[in-house]
């Protein structure tokens, strides 16, 4: 049951983001259905769902919820801002609410929800709230028999097997008298005798009446999940409430066991209550699965066989996976290490076709990692909703190729930073509506996220159109909290990259967004951590742009495998533009760090020199050419092996603060090659 359960809390999870999506695309559009009507029914089914699996806090505060939003969905009222700020903070609360053992605070936040919703609905229906089985927690209480209701007969009969499923059919009973009165009958005509008994079967069926003024298509909702697994059949018998006619049910019943034509029944209310009934030449019945036949179902059935698109894949079966393609990478290197030192042709053509298969796995595995960047639009709406109302400013996201996908565990990774940088823009970059106006801007801000695919990097730039950073006060403010001295002279870009340093902050002071000092160096250490580069430019008035670099995956890359000296090392294949052979006297002679071949002049770094020293410099080397954010840069090696998949392993201690390398790949003859960080390399040592 435990899998079950969890499964629910995963889809309560996709409820509240799909929620959240929904409301924020009301807020432009409050005249649109189709989303109101999409609201509805997730409101209604956490309510079901919840009451299925035990999560009766859930169910309790979404019924008030539901009732609000039927007055959207059937037109009665139309939906303003109040409402749905209200609802996104609902949306929190239930979220808070996914407990099945309540502690008293649970049960306080519950019952406050229940009250700031009936308020709400009290609002849009002028004082007048008529809510549907509106009870206490804990309480009991029977149904008073309404005019305009109509009562249903319901058969429910659940295959033997229902429990192994995770479902729980006493929690539809509950569910049903949630929605009126009811009068259930259970039977045990399918117990067989106690040898043939399972203990993990289910024997029961229920026959029930009950009273609503819910639709056929609500009693439907009830049994929604359990369909493909019962026999169900809703049949409606009269208008009015009819319950405590035992003579009806009884002819009712009386007519069922003999296959006699049932008349829908008009139960005696005053004629200005009833509702008018139409008489159908067959009774309203509502089968929701047809007892099984050998027969195949029609193909227009909502039960019809279809075929199955997707499946819903636990993240760490992903990461497992990801694990393992991971370790038969390394085998094939090991592989190819045999293979090339035995050269029998029968090896060497098995493991040209194993390399090729473990690439096609290790692309497949790399594809089903791959999350797109519009799983946290949400989160980029809600935030600057929330903030735009905190801080009193009108502000407009707009977002372009959040398509563009990344490596799950980069997401994971990635959404603090990018909300820690919308937070920023948001205080300190967009100015108040007096301010913008009186610079001549639109008086609604504006806040962009692009992203897109360079090589195998993902580049996204959040920019605002606010008032830039002021160059003099960063300053000003680093020199007098230390961390700049007096008597340097840095341009202006340097001075704004200062915000990246420990402990600085231009705010004046400290509030709930921010002003505390601890956040842009955290980011970048966090961009770093992914392998992954962060600039920022600015103009004072105009704008504040953050551009980060993140590679497509942590975990395997395509690189060249290098030697320095007795050492291996890997340059990913994506910042390496070309190879020339070299003779170090060449490199003696170029004083300036510069080496030409052809037209092409760029600085360069003799990796040899650096890391072993002058001695025993090869007779050849090789001058890697490799990009280094705008321009072209030279790292001089002495052997350029091969192409190499590096599948990347986190550095131990030993290596722990050497950020010029950004993990470590074991080679097929169980060596260490130290994967290079090139942009890193070259700022530290050139």
């Amino acid at each position: 049951m435990n899998s079950f359960v969890e499964k629910f809390k995963e889809e309560v999870r996709e409820y509240c983001e799909r929620l959240e999506s929904g409301l924020l695309i009301l807020e432009n559009d409050p005249e649109n259905h189709q989303v109101i009507d999409e609201i509805f029914r997730i409101m209604h089914s956490m309510k079901g769902s919840g009451g299925m699996f035990g999560f009766d806090l859930v169910s309790y505060v979404t019924h008030d919820l539901e009732s609000l939003y039927d007055q959207f969905r059937t037109g009665k009222r139309k939906i303003d801002p109040d409402v749905i700020s209200f609802t996104l903070q609902a949306i929190d609360g239930i979220q808070n609410l996914m407990v099945l053992e309540p502690t008293e605070e649970h049960l306080l936040l519950a019952e406050k929800m229940k009250s700031e919703t009936q308020q709400q609905l009290a609002r849009q229906t002028g004082g007048e709230v008529h809510l549907q089985n509106d009870t206490c927690l804990g309480c009991e209480t029977s149904e008073k028999p309404v005019a305009g209701q109509n009562t249903y007969f319901i058969s429910f009969i659940p295959d033997p097997t229902i429990l192994k499923n995770g479902t729980n059919p006493l929690y539809l009973v509950d569910e049903l008298n949630a929605l009126g009165e009811c009068n259930t009958q259970v039977s045990f005509d399918q117990l067989p005798d106690l040898e043939n008994t399972e203990p993990d079967n289910c024997y029961v069926s229920w026959n029930l009446f009950i009273s609503t003024e819910e639709t056929v298509d609500t009693l439907n909702d009830v049994f929604i999940f359990v369909a493909e697994h019962a026999e169900i059949l809703i049949e409606k018998i009269s208008s009015g409430n009819i319950l405590h006619d035992d003579q009806l049910l009884s002819d009712f019943l009386n007519a069922k066991l003999n296959k006699e034509y049932w008349n829908l029944a008009d139960y005696n209310i005053p004629e200005q209550e009833k509702e008018p009934v139409i008489q159908d030449s067959e009774p309203e019945t509502t089968p929701l699965a047809e007892p099984k036949t050998s027969a195949e179902p029609p193909g227009n059935s909502p039960f019809a066989a279809s075929a199955v698109d997707s499946v819903r894949v636990n993240s760490q079966k992903i990461d497992q996976y990801m694990n393992l393609v991971s370790e038969l990478i390394t085998a094939q290197s090991r592989l190819e290490e045999v293979s090339s030192k035995i050269k029998h042709s029968e090896l060497v053509a098995i493991t040209e076709s194993f390399a090729k298969l473990s690439r096609q796995l290790r692309e497949n595995a790399f594809d089903m990692s791959l999350v797109p960047l519009q799983n946290l639009a949400v989160r980029f709406n809600r935030l600057i909703h929330d903030l735009s109302k905190t801080l009193d400013k009108e502000v407009v996201l707009v977002t372009e190729g959040l398509e563009t996908e990344l490596d799950k565990n980069i997401i994971e990774k990635l959404v603090e930073p990018l909300l820690h940088i919308i937070r920023n823009s948001l205080d300190h970059g967009i100015e108040s509506r007096e301010e913008r106006l009186a610079r001549m801007k639109n008086p609604v801000g504006k806040i962009s996220i692009k992203a897109s695919t360079v090589g195998s990097y993902v580049q996204i730039d959040i920019e605002d159109d606010g008032a830039g950073l002021d160059v003099n006060r960063i300053q000003e403010k680093a020199k007098a909290s230390g961390i700049l001295k007096s008597q340097s002279n840095l341009s202006d870009e340097d001075l704004i990259q200062l915000i990246f340093e420990p402990g600085f902050s231009t705010a004046t002071q400290v509030t709930d967004v921010s002003g505390r000092g601890v956040g842009m160096d955290v980011v970048r250490r966090r961009v770093h951590e992914m392998r992954g580069s962060i600039e920022l430019t600015s103009e004072k008035n105009l704008f504040t742009r953050i551009t980060i670099k993140l590679p497509l995956s942590l975990s395997i890359i395509d690189g060249l495998l290098i030697t320095v000296g007795p050492s291996y090392y890997v340059i990913p294949s994506s910042v390496v533009r070309k190879i020339y052979s070299i003779n170090p006297a060449m490199l003696k002679k170029e004083f300036r760090q510069v080496i030409e071949f052809g037209d092409s002049q760029f600085p360069y770094l003799n990796l040899h020199t650096e890391f072993e020293g002058e001695d025993n410099l090869p007779e050849e080397q090789f001058v890697v050419v490799v990009s280094f954010f705008n321009q072209l840069f030279g790292l001089v090696v002495d052997e350029v092996v091969r192409e190499y998949q590096a599948v990347i392993k986190p550095l131990g201690k030993l290596l722990k603060g050497k950020d010029v390398f950004s993990g470590a790949s074991i080679l097929g003859t169980g060596q260490l090659a130290l994967v290079i960080d090139t942009n890193k390399m070259i700022k530290k040592y050139s």
